[in-house]
This record gives structure tokens, C-alpha cells and sequence, in this order.
């Protein structure tokens, strides 16, 4: 069974474009095999659709990872709101 995979963001540096793993049943095996650092959150789509560790997968499926989406800045504080009027 050959699954091929697909990175977006800073994950791109770690999967080459084109890559494939091969005897995974889940999400979760292939994933591991990728080796790749610790980064925090990684969302999971097998074929477009959301997906998780323990999601089965098929031969020919397309596993795109992508970062968790974190950042932003902190809510303003109330007299910060007050001041801009």
C-alpha cells in the first residue's frame, strides 16, 4: 500500500515534494514513519477530509499535513477599548 503525502508551511522542510510511505494502516503509522520533529499541533486530512491518528487508510490515499495555525494578538483590555474612542 502506497501513501503519498503532501506538506504545507514549515512542514515543507522537512517532506521533499513527491513523498510516499508504504505499509501503514493509519494515519497515525505513517506519520511516525515521516520521522519528523516535534512542532506542536499537526492537522491531518486523508483525501481532503479531516483525519486522525487512528484514521484508516486505503491504497493511493493523499495524506496532507499541515502546522496548527496559532498567533494572533492577546484581546485588549477594556480601558484599551475606551481609549481609542
Amino acid at each position: 500500500m502506497v501513501i503519498s503525502i503532501q506538506a504545507a508551511g514549515i512542514l515543507k522542510q522537512h517532506i521533499e515534494p513527491g513523498t510516499t510511505v508504504e505499509n501503514v494502516r493509519t494515519v497515525g503509522e505513517a506519520v511516525e514513519q515521516l520521522r519528523l520533529p516535534q512542532s506542536g499541533e499537526l492537522i491531518m486530512l486523508v483525501n481532503g477530509k479531516p483525519a486522525y491518528w487512528k484514521t484508516e487508510l486505503s491504497d493511493g490515499d493523499t495524506l496532507s499535513l499541515l502546522p496548527g495555525i496559532s498567533g494572533g494578538s492577546p484581546p485588549r483590555r477594556r480601558s484599551d477599548h475606551i481609549a481609542d474612542t
